[in-house]
């Protein structure tokens, strides 16, 4: 929903306000999504940011050519946020900061293709594998995360254990620590980790057993600015878990990807407004549709915003935060 608003907007640097308000208006009539599939089945959530991009595109070509949206397409009665969050809405948050606060520095990118509430488990994961734990010798591992999440990543039990498909191992806790530790392609988890045959793998089953998802007090301090994650492992012959024992992974307070973290471990910077350390300037150049683009190519360093914005009062056009 707020995707296709926001990327109609941004495609649309050429036109005046009308334009973009416009844009807006129209995008809104067109962005949703139900969340249906998570519970259920259906691979359907894979093509909503695609659609999101789908709307912004129509909806800014239809504004260039003439048709208009509401005025009041966000506050309006009938509109966006009445729509979607009833009498819990907060309209004036809707212009706070407008033109001084920035919301692109603090993006989360998701560096593993599942679950973005798994991918501090992942990490975690990953470390114990590169300590050399090896999956075999594990008795037992304890989840801990954000109370919050379990419902998603936890619960029921059964089903995260023994996931119906590879889309629904996208989405388990217990399935995607065994992926960090038995797979391995792309920056750690990948595609193929979430196929209907690994995600019935006995092998990844039998670890996805031994995986318990426990509320965990230090990751609910810092959710849901962060999704971070504990990850214990015992091995055979250790004490019972609990602190101290067998092998911890303490709070993965900044997953890869996410606001703190730096860039990864195989090259690709996950930083925000630094993707031309993994696809170089000229792809992106090339992605980049017309001059004057809030994104720009400038010796390899990317501003976030255009020139005339800023960020936080900082340098006009640059957020050091990010570049």
């Amino acid at each position: 929903m707020c995707g296709a608003l926001g990327a109609a907007a941004a495609m649309l640097s050429d036109v005046d306000e009308a334009g973009i308000a416009d844009a807006i208006g129209i995008a809104a009539s067109m962005g949703s999504g139900l969340l249906e599939a998570n519970r259920t089945g259906g691979t359907v959530k894979r093509v909503h940011c695609g659609w999101a991009a789908h709307a912004a595109v129509t909806a800014a070509g239809m504004a260039r050519h003439g048709i208009t949206g509401p005025p009041t397409v966000l506050e309006g009665r009938f509109g966006f946020v009445q729509a979607f969050c009833g009498d819990q809405a907060h309209v004036d948050e809707i212009v706070t900061g407008l033109g001084t606060d920035w919301e692109l520095p603090g993006i989360f990118f998701k560096p593993y293709p599942c679950n973005h509430f798994t991918h501090a488990g992942i990490d975690a994961a990953r470390r114990l594998r590169a300590r050399g734990v090896d999956p075999a010798s594990i008795v037992s591992l304890e989840l801990g995360a954000p109370t919050a999440v379990l419902r998603t990543i936890g619960e029921p039990r059964e089903d995260k254990v023994h996931p119906k498909s590879g889309y629904h191992a996208a989405f388990s806790g217990p399935y995607t620590v065994p992926a960090a530790f038995l797979g391995g392609g792309g920056l750690g988890v990948f595609h193929e980790d979430f196929t209907d045959s690994a995600a019935a793998d006995p092998e990844r089953l039998a670890l996805a057993a031994k995986v318990t998802c426990v509320p965990d007090s230090r990751c609910d301090e810092i959710f849901p600015h962060q999704f971070p994650a504990v990850l214990r492992a015992r091995r055979a012959g250790q004490p019972a878990v609990g602190r101290g024992a067998g092998h911890e992974v303490p709070p993965q307070r900044h997953p890869r990807g996410l606001r703190g973290d730096g860039r990864s471990d195989h090259g690709a910077d996950l930083r925000p407004g630094r993707p031309g350390r993994a696809l170089g300037t000229d792809r992106l150049a090339a992605l980049i549709p017309r001059p004057g683009a809030a994104v720009a190519v400038a010796s390899g360093r990317f501003p976030v915003f255009s020139a005339a914005g800023s960020c936080r009062g900082r340098p006009a056009g640059w957020c050091p935060r990010c570049v």
